[in-house]
């Protein structure tokens, strides 16, 4: 019985493919998918309404078309170099949950059901100052509730918080369970995101570095897992080719296995390959269908043929 599902975040698409025709057709006749988180690399939410509701239409329209499940959106490098909700400024953090408020509209519009990924990273000074930093990480949870309720009335189903990969972000099993929520009447759940490449935070020892114990004891909590391949050093998003699977400590039989023993079920898998800008455009299709064959090759996965 196939307990997870198979499928592929667009940030392969930044810089390349950006018209949602073009990616949808390589996910569907390259990579033989059907499910895509998409990401928010490749949307102007900061463009005129009308604008920001057309590129929605045409994600829709393109996912239609290609016979593709819009699973959720996602933010993407643009907006993981600003510091967000945990930004020192309070204007400027009103204006990050503005921006979450944008991606929600986006993302309903869209027809997706889920949003979210990187909230927020506290500057050096709030991080090294105990009382700033517990202030602020009130905000962030009071944030996020408030972002709840707007999600709910827009019609998604739950956000996401991230796992990621810099001790002054959300990155710790502990940290991150403090930061999710069942939700009610009013306010969608916020679930994890769990990326299984950033496991690799200066300074964290134990568990906390290990992806397949972030699998077993928190995969029940995260209706998402990016994958990627990595080593303990770096968060590198490579491709799960035979060259970078000979060096990446992420092996497909044991990291299902981590899953099946957290409970999870109907979890979607998704491959966060990040590739270089300069690498050759067919190489990194190539690398991706090498990828996809890689993890079809585990078994007890669906998505596409």
């Amino acid at each position: 019985m196939n307990r997870y599902r198979l499928g592929i975040n667009t940030c392969f698409a930044v810089k390349r493919w950006p018209e949602p025709a073009r990616w949808a057709e390589i996910v569907r006749d390259r990579l033989g998918l059907d499910l895509v988180q998409h990401s928010l690399d490749l949307v102007d939410l900061d463009a005129p309404r009308p604008l920001v509701e057309g590129q929605a239409a045409a994600v829709r329209a393109a996912c239609d078309q290609a016979g593709l499940e819009l699973h959720s959106t996602f933010t993407g490098l643009v907006v993981y170099s600003s510091n967000l909700l945990l930004h020192p400024d309070p204007d400027l953090r009103a204006r990050a949950e503005a921006w979450y408020r944008q991606a929600i509209a986006f993302t309903a519009t869209a027809g997706a059901r889920a949003t979210g990924g990187h909230v927020g990273a506290y500057s050096v000074a709030d991080w090294r100052n105990p009382q700033r930093r517990d202030a602020l990480a009130g905000e962030l949870r009071a944030a996020l509730r408030r972002l709840a309720a707007v999600a709910r009335l827009a019609g998604l189903d739950e956000l996401y918080v991230e796992n990621l990969a810099a001790a002054r972000e959300p990155s710790t099993m502990d940290g991150l369970l403090e930061l999710l929520t069942e939700g009610d009447e009013e306010h969608v759940p916020v679930r994890l995101c769990l990326d299984v490449g950033h496991q690799c935070v200066p300074g964290t020892t134990g568990p906390d570095r290990d992806p397949y114990a972030w699998l077993e004891r928190l995969g029940g909590r995260a209706p998402v897992v990016q994958l990627q391949q990595s080593d303990a050093a770096a968060d590198h998003h490579w491709p799960f080719t035979r060259q970078r699977n000979a060096t990446g400590r992420i092996e497909a039989d044991q990291a299902l296995a981590a899953l099946d023993a957290s409970g999870a079920s109907g979890t979607a898998l998704i491959l966060e390959v990040i590739p270089p800008f300069e690498q050759d455009d067919d190489e990194v299709i190539a690398e991706l269908e090498e990828s996809v064959a890689y993890w079809r090759a585990a078994g007890r996965l669906s998505g596409g043929s």
